[in-house]
């Protein structure tokens, strides 16, 4: 059974933002799971939008997103759970694309989507055996991003059902520019876990620094945080 399990919208999100404290969760023994929650393989038929970022994200060839957070939580030690939602770019409704754009991205969560919070909420209680007193750690949502919005209100629909201890965790990197929370303490071998995790999402890389040496230095300065 779990010790903790950390609710991730993307493939990157909980190494990005709770890497560290994975690490050292699963130093002290404890047995931790990432659910990710948009992990369908992308669909044959992409939006003009999918495809730009599909072109971006192979510029280092070939990319497998899923296979990519595989060896990322391996790295930290953590065993890894992939759900079957597609992510927010592949999602269509009544024969059109509901999130088409850049801004889409951080604009209103469409209405046509509102029966996943139960959904998810469903899922996650069934996805992995938990220990009575495990801890829950679920997106703050810093940033709006719409899915991240969507396992946010998942979680809070879960919560009003279980016996759990419910945490959340500040966004990275979107919480950069977002100060409160509470530090949670790391130590250089976490910080350095949580690097060279962040290094197998090779594909996202270019999404968020300019180079390796970018990411380094940004990753190592910036504080995990958990939030209420």
């Amino acid at each position: 059974m779990f010790d903790a399990l950390y609710l991730s919208p993307h493939f990157d999100d909980a190494v990005l933002s709770c890497g560290g404290n994975i690490h050292r969760r699963v130093g002290r023994g404890e047995r931790v799971v990432v659910v990710t929650v948009c992990a369908a393989p992308p669909p044959n038929d992409l939006s003009p939008f999918a495809k730009s970022l599909h072109e971006r994200w192979s510029q280092q060839g070939e990319f497998d997103r899923a296979q990519e957070d595989r060896h990322a939580l391996k790295r930290l030690g953590a065993d890894c759970v992939h759900l079957n939602y597609h992510d927010c770019i592949y999602r269509r409704a009544d024969g059109r694309w509901l999130y088409e754009s850049e801004e889409s991205l951080w604009g209103d969560v469409s209405p046509l989507e509102m029966f996943l919070v139960d959904e998810l909420a469903k899922a996650f209680n069934d996805v992995a055996p938990l220990k009575p007193d495990a801890e829950v750690w679920s997106p703050f949502a810093i940033g709006d991003h719409v899915d991240h919005r969507l396992v946010k209100l998942a979680a809070s629909a879960w919560r009003k059902k279980s016996k759990l201890r419910f945490r959340y965790y500040a966004d990275y990197p979107y919480a950069e520019s977002a100060p409160g929370g509470i530090e949670i303490p790391l130590s250089d071998s976490d910080r350095q876990a949580k690097i060279e995790s962040v290094r197998c999402y090779s594909s996202q890389l270019s999404t968020f620094w300019e180079d390796d040496v970018a990411m380094v230095k940004r990753v190592s300065h910036w504080a995990e945080r958990a939030l209420e």
